[in-house]
């Protein structure tokens, strides 16, 4: 079975050398990183000792719970989108939300 890279901080961080966008990115996966670090979707670590995010962090599909697999498949590009269209990039309200649907969606 493939081990996908679900998501690679260096990939999005290379994509521009534009400083803004960098600044953006590493804002968006920040906010994305801790909110799957809180919720016990991942099980690796995407900070520092002291807090910072690593610059050199991927997810591959096997640091995810099932639940987490799902919301990259149902929702994180979602995400993305709203990001784009001006939402917050610290803002992971319509992450929990969905995640919550996954979540109800295991237990019927």
């Amino acid at each position: 079975m493939l081990d996908l890279v679900k998501f690679s901080v260096p990939l999005l961080y290379s994509r521009n050398k534009n400083l803004q966008y960098k600044e953006n990115i590493i804002q968006m996966s920040t906010a994305l990183l801790k909110f799957l670090k809180d919720e016990n979707l991942i099980c690796t670590t995407p900070f520092t000792e002291s807090g910072e995010l690593k610059k050199d962090f991927e997810i591959r599909e096997s640091d995810l719970t099932e639940e987490g697999v799902e919301l990259f498949k149902s929702a994180i590009h979602k995400w993305w989108k709203k990001i784009d269209a001006g939402l917050d990039r610290s803002d992971v309200s319509f992450l929990k939300s969905e995640l919550e649907k996954i979540k109800n969606s295991k237990q019927h």
